[in-house]
């Protein structure tokens, strides 16, 4: 497959992660029972923040991997990334801190 290809369906679940969400919001939303839907609210907003830490954990893996390959500096990876130079160690030493609790390196 390629990058193309992956992209588009990389897209394609992002979008199909929106819409979801939007069609559960007004499932929630709609929900005369207030207890019920709070309790559905408090178990959709669980879910969202497994899949984005799970996903953020994924991200700072990577860079982390970027990092030690290529052995370039910080400056040269935020630049790369768009972000501060901060920003760039923050992300790189959340994989450590992974390595560093799961009893070692990911990657």
């Amino acid at each position: 497959m390629t990058n193309e290809e992956d992209d588009k369906r990389l897209s394609s679940v992002l979008s199909a992660f929106s819409a979801a969400a939007e069609r559960a919001e007004r499932t929630i939303g709609t929900d005369q029972d207030l207890d019920r839907a709070f309790r559905r609210a408090d178990a959709a907003s669980e879910h969202v923040r497994k899949l984005y830490e799970d996903l953020t954990a994924l991200r700072s893996q990577i860079a982390k991997r970027i990092y030690d390959t290529e052995r370039v500096s910080l400056s040269v990876l935020a630049e790369r990334w768009s972000v501060s130079k901060t920003r760039a160690g923050q992300i790189i030493r959340a994989a450590k801190s992974q390595g560093e609790s799961t009893g070692g390196e990911n990657g």
